[in-house]
């Protein structure tokens, strides 16, 4: 059963017992309000005959006995005097056994209501007979039950119509969620809209998390697919030789370097995906040097120019992290741009930086970001730091962190 539905019984039930109780309240009113009104009548024509008793000596004529027991609200009646039944009068199908009536108060005994009232030696008792407020009661009854069942027919009926354009959202929300594609924005202002609007921003993003994570595979298993085949051609040559050469083993050194630095962005792509972050006061000038001295060496090999320029500044960063972001810049200069490739630390402001620059114009627009880059967002968003691609030339990628609060020497995750 769907939930606009169940809400629709729910409206549907709700409505039928509110009715319910309210009907019998009602009900249970209208049976006091007739009865009161039957007491007053028999307190009007008790004390009437009796006034009329004493008058005429406990005989009451035929034409007031018309008019007092006759009228809006017929009765039977019977006069004592002195214990002795002088005179009776009324509808004649009151039972007998009311003349023993002794109650100065209105009772009910079997199908009629009685008072007993008594002034010197005279007692008058008058009964009224409760067909005429049974059959209200019938009557009201008859007309209760069918109220009952169409008002709750009713209420049922336009619940399930209005709660359309309420469950909507969520209706249109769960057929984009099976078929996990992004939905159109939802309409609304209440709390079904506004949670079917949360749920849908959370689809959209989903599926964007998917399309990257699908394009980041197809990434890293074509960078993977070429080292890894020639690392398998350099064993299988060296494998058919008799004798080692140090040339292929350079090269399967090189493809091994490039699988392990393969390994280390997959590694901190992971960890900084993860939040496995470990906050620390660190000298970024010394984690330029550091690179310096690793990247030199290629520098050198590949004829191009590396530049220190770093201020001793300091950041809270995750080192691990920190590292393998800059290496992946420092790389990705050598490789892809051009002259000489500096690497600065330093201040914005109050915001320490690191940046690393070549003389090259950069990647045109709309490009994709490769492996090595990827790391670096992804980084930068771990850490909190803002990440600048300046246009070249010169080409300039810099890392903007938050200045470290003298008072902590550690921040959280994305601080």
């Amino acid at each position: 059963m769907s939930l606009r539905a169940k809400i629709a019984l729910l409206a549907g039930g709700v409505a039928t017992v509110g009715l319910v109780l309210g009907l019998l309240l009602s009900y249970l009113l209208l049976s006091r309000l007739a009865l009161g009104e039957v007491d007053r009548a028999l307190h009007l024509q008790a004390r009437a005959l009796l006034e009329e008793a004493r008058t005429a000596g406990g005989q009451i004529p035929p034409e007031e006995e018309a008019d007092l027991l006759f009228g809006d609200f017929p009765a039977a009646a019977w006069i004592f005097v002195q214990g002795r039944l002088v005179w009776q009068g009324g509808v004649t199908s009151a039972p007998a056994f009311l003349k023993g009536l002794s109650a100065s108060r209105p009772v009910t005994v079997g199908d009629w209501r009685a008072l007993a009232l008594t002034g010197g030696d005279f007692k008058v008792i008058v009964a009224q007979p409760l067909g005429a407020v049974e059959r209200l009661k019938v009557l009201y009854l008859r007309l209760a039950v069918p109220l009952v069942l169409l008002v709750g027919l009713i209420s049922g009926g336009l619940a399930y119509l209005l709660l359309f354009p309420i469950l909507n959202p969520l209706s249109r929300l769960a057929e984009a969620a099976r078929r996990f594609e992004p939905i159109a924005p939802l309409p609304g202002q209440d709390e079904v809209a506004r949670l079917a609007q949360a749920f849908a921003q959370l689809l959209s993003t989903l599926k964007e998390e998917r399309t990257r994570e699908q394009a980041f595979l197809a990434l890293v298993s074509h960078e993977l697919r070429t080292p890894i085949a020639a690392f398998r051609a350099g064993l299988e040559h060296l494998l058919g030789r008799k004798a080692l050469d140090r040339e292929p083993l350079e090269k399967l050194k090189g493809q091994a370097t490039r699988l392990e630095a393969l390994a280390e962005n997959l590694l901190a792509m992971s960890r900084a995906g993860a939040l496995d972050i470990r906050p620390s006061r660190a000298d970024l000038e010394r984690l330029l040097a550091e690179a310096y001295d690793r990247f030199q060496p290629l520098a050198v090999a590949s004829g191009r120019e590396l530049l220190l320029e770093a201020e001793p500044v300091e950041a809270v960063v995750d080192v691990r992290l920190l590292e393998r972001a800059i290496n992946n810049l420092v790389q990705n200069a050598l490789s892809h741009g051009k002259g000489r490739v500096t690497l600065r630390s330093g201040r914005e402001g109050e915001d320490p930086f690191v940046e690393v620059e070549d003389e090259g114009p950069g990647p045109p627009p709309g490009f994709r970001p490769g492996l090595g880059l990827r790391v670096v967002e992804q980084v930068a968003a771990a850490l909190g730091a803002h990440l600048e691609l300046q246009p070249g030339p010169p080409f300039r990628v810099r890392l903007r962190f938050r200045s470290p609060s003298a008072s902590s020497p550690t921040l959280g995750a994305g601080a």
